[in-house]
């Protein structure tokens, strides 16, 4: 189950991630993105990496073509984020 704040999390960090091109999705595909890493995020457990479950989630994803981002990318991209947990709501 995703909420509100996940979807919001995942969007800006996929803009990012686009940005960076640390990410290649199917064009035109970004909101199936967004709500299938959300998703996959709402299901993980208490105490999993949030690293390794973006991995995942993007690497299952089949709108994601490739995601060239490595697990210290990742880590940058969120500690990089700017925005307040309710900006990413917005959507």
């Amino acid at each position: 189950m995703s909420s509100p704040f996940l979807i919001g999390f995942t969007r800006v960090l996929l803009v990012q991630l686009l940005a960076q091109e640390l990410i290649e999705i199917e064009a035109g595909n970004e909101d199936r993105v967004i709500l299938f890493v959300a998703r996959h995020l709402g299901e993980v457990r208490e105490g999993g990496s949030l690293v390794s479950s973006l991995v995942r989630a993007f690497l299952t994803c089949p709108e994601v073509v490739e995601l060239y981002a490595e697990d210290a990318d990742l880590k940058r991209v969120i500690q990089d984020l700017d925005g307040t947990p309710a900006g990413w709501v917005r959507g």
